[in-house]
Formats: C-alpha cells, structure tokens, sequence
C-alpha cells in the first residue's frame, strides 16, 4: 500500500506454536521534504477473540508489580480503555472461562504509549476492551481531515465482559525523525505478540 512518498505493509506472521505477530510496517521511498520533517505514526487493529467458542470468554490485565494485593493477573469485568505501561509490564489475557485456554496480548518493543506520544491526544489510547457488536467494524473515521483521531471511545459504555464474545482494540504509536534514525535504516515495524496460554 502507498500514500504518495510513503509505503505501508500490513502482515500477520503465523507460527506453528501458535504464536501471532500482527505487523505494521512504513517507510519512506525518497527524502522528500515531508519525510524529513518529525511526523507521527498510529496503527490499529481490531482483535475479535473467539477462544473455543464465541461467547464464554473473559479478558484479565497482567501487572508486575501487581496494581493491588499479591496476583499479578486481574478481572477486567467492563469495557475499558487502558494504557500500556511498560513499567508494569502490562499484558493482557483472553480466555476460555470455562478450559483456561486463552492468548495473552503482549506489547511489541516499539508500539508507544499514546499519552507520551508527542502529538497526544490525537492517538486517544492504547487498548480498548469491548463488548462484541457487529457493527462495531471501523470506527466510521474518514482521514481525510478533522476529526480523523480513532473513534473507539464512543463503544466504551459500561457493558459487562464477563463470559461473552469479546473484542479488544489494540493501538500502536510510532514518531518517525528520520534526524536520529541510525545509518542504513530502512523502515520501522509495530505491532503485538499475540502467544498461546494452556493450549
């Protein structure tokens, strides 16, 4: 895919232990004059988690150090947008309620945080868990001028997650100056792992 200077790919790396690397990658073709000015990259990828059956599944947020108590993992019970936080090393579980097989939705290395993003708060947020609604596709943004920041949390209404068909927005931010890129740098790659859990 292109947009004048600018080259975009969009992958999902499958292995054979299960493993999922959805990827997003751009780079420029030309020193445009545009390129070498700092600019901001957002990718988003809605993530419909369907583990053994669509409609018993639940969603719990891994910190280390634990937010409260000793337990590391956590119920998310209602939909939520929630931050990374490296710090934490924040992950988050989805899973069967009933066999415990799931994925955990790890952050990839070079995703940012939308709110040290330096064009904050056009990115709104890194993960959003929600409800599934089928009509909840895209959010309707056409980016072709104001507003054209993610829509998602107009879905964030309160609605319960627990043992239900659950979806979980995943967004990751990049600020590209090609001012501090190393030599013979050829194009920037986000996305998360997405890794098998008792399977």
């Amino acid at each position: 895919m292109e947009a004048s200077w600018y080259r975009y790919v969009s992958e999902w790396r499958l292995h054979a232990n299960g493993t999922i690397h959805p990827r997003f990658g751009f780079s420029a073709v030309n020193t445009s004059s545009c390129v070498c000015n700092v600019h901001h990259h957002h990718a988003y990828w809605r993530l419909d988690f369907d583990i053994r059956s669509a409609g018993n599944n639940r969603v719990r947020e891994f910190n280390d150090p634990p937010l409260v108590g000793s337990s590391n993992l956590h119920n998310t019970n209602y939909e939520v947008r929630r931050p990374r936080d490296p710090a934490r090393k924040r992950k988050w579980r989805v899973q069967n309620a009933a066999t415990g097989e799931g994925y955990d939705l790890i952050p990839g290395p070079d995703d940012g945080v939308a709110t040290a993003s330096p064009d904050w708060p056009f990115p709104k947020g890194d993960v959003w868990i929600l409800r599934y609604r089928g009509s909840e596709i895209d959010d309707g943004v056409v980016a072709i001028g104001p507003p054209c920041e993610a829509g998602l949390d107009g879905w964030v209404n309160g609605e319960s997650i627990q043992n239900t068909d659950v979806v979980i927005w995943y967004g990751a931010h990049f600020t590209h100056d090609v001012q501090h890129e190393a030599p013979g740098s050829h194009g920037h790659i986000v996305g998360p792992v997405l890794k098998p859990v008792n399977w």
